[in-house]
Order: structure tokens, then sequence, then C-alpha cells
């Protein structure tokens, strides 16, 4: 890996040709759009039935409209000028690949030692998405595979065109590598408004940064990312059903 306090442009990559206006252009946007979007939720006839999360299908199709929404922005305001390679969305050979599921497996190890560290330390650790994705209810086998479809398919495609392709390449461009690791990081797990899970997230963050630098691609990104949020979705349902 290159030096991570260089911030010289990747001769491998092209150039990053977006800046923070760019970002909080994407940032108002979806902010707009979502606005109008549970605007005109509050408007339809249709009862949400809470007791089934986001499989409820109002949930289930805004939160999916709201990533869509997070695309355009990126590609309107990114993407369109430089292309979808400047955020990192280029092929890798299938050895690089071959690495997701070893940092996946780290992933996983530090995820359990985050969260067992934080319930030495508060005595209590309870997970805001178990209701937020299921309702505290285990799931149908459709309803785990929607869930699937969209938490661990456009979910973590489109949070890595934005994290590790928009906002890591504009950062490592102005702050450097190791920076932009960090920062990039850190607005991931706060973005996400769990404080309790943000420790992790963070940690998270961090493999997915130093796995963009090294692979050169939003690709493995977004498979290790994909994995990880299906597991944790899969593990989820299998306590709720009692296995």
């Amino acid at each position: 890996m290159q030096n991570l306090l260089n911030n010289a442009p990747d001769p491998d990559m092209p150039p990053v040709t977006w800046g923070w206006r760019d970002v909080i252009a994407v940032v108002v946007t979806v902010l707009a759009g979502t606005l109008v979007l549970l605007g005109a939720i509050q408007l339809l006839p249709i009862a949400q039935d809470e007791a089934l999360g986001v499989t409820s299908p109002v949930p289930y199709i805004s939160t999916a409209l709201i990533y869509l929404l997070i695309l355009l922005a990126v590609y309107l305001f990114a993407a369109r000028r430089s292309g979808w390679a400047a955020l990192g969305w280029r092929p890798v050979p299938i050895p690089m690949l071959l690495m997701v599921p070893a940092l996946l497996l780290l992933i996983i190890t530090g995820m359990v030692l985050i969260n067992l560290l934080i319930v030495l330390a508060t005595g209590d650790f309870e997970n805001p998405q178990v209701d937020a994705l299921t309702g505290g209810n285990a799931l149908t086998s459709n309803q785990l595979l929607l869930l699937l479809v969209l938490v661990a398919g456009v979910v973590p495609a489109v949070e890595e065109v934005f994290f590790r392709g928009m906002i890591y390449g504009l950062m490592r461009r102005q702050w450097g590598t190791l920076l932009a690791i960090v920062a990039s990081a850190a607005l991931f797990s706060v973005v996400h408004v769990l404080p309790i899970l943000m420790p992790a997230l963070f940690f998270v963050g961090l493999v997915l940064g130093f796995l963009r630098e090294w692979s050169k691609s939003i690709v493995p990104c977004i498979l290790l990312h994909s994995l990880q949020n299906a597991l944790v979705l899969i593990a989820i349902n299998a306590t709720l059903s009692g296995m």
C-alpha cells in the first residue's frame, strides 16, 4: 500500500474533480427529496404496520427510493463529470476478491469484541436495528428475502459509492490517505445515528477504507459490506426465531 500519509493523486485512478460543494449538493438533494417523500407518505391513505418494521410496504419502498435518490445525486454531482471509475467503480482481480472472506471474519470478530466491551462497560446492549428492521418479530422466508435484497444489496452498494467513493476520494485528495480513512470511517458511523453501534461501525468503516485504498476499487468494499449486512440480518432473525 502507498504511504498512508500520501495525498498525491493516485496514478492508477481517474482524477477526483468534485469538491465539498458537490458533497453538500448531494446531501441537500437527498434531504429535500426525503422531505418530499415523507410528506407524500402522510397524504397516502395507507395504514402502516409497525410490527413489520421495514418489511412493511411503505417503509420498504420509501427506504429503497431514498437510497436510489442518493445514487442519482452522486451521479449528478460527481460521476456525470468524472465517470464512475473515479469513484472507484472498477474491476479487481479475482485473487483480491478472495481476500474478502478473511476480512469478513475480521469485521465480525471486531464487532463482537467491541460490543462485548460495551456490555462490560455499561451492563447493557440493545441493538435498535432489530425493531427498526423487523418490528421485533421473526421474519417469514419472503420477508427475509426482501430485506436481504434491500439491506445486503441496495444499501451497501449505495453507501460504498457515497462513503468510499465520493467522500473518501475527496478526503484522500485533500487530506492524505490515513486521515481520509479515519475521517470517512467516523462520518460513516455518525451518519447512521445509532450511538450504541457507532464504535463497531467506526471499526467497519476503517476496514472498508483500508480495503478501498488497497484495492483501488469499491467493488470489494461493496461485497464485504453486503456479506456483513447479510450475516447480521440473518443472525438477528435467527435470534428472534429462537434458533
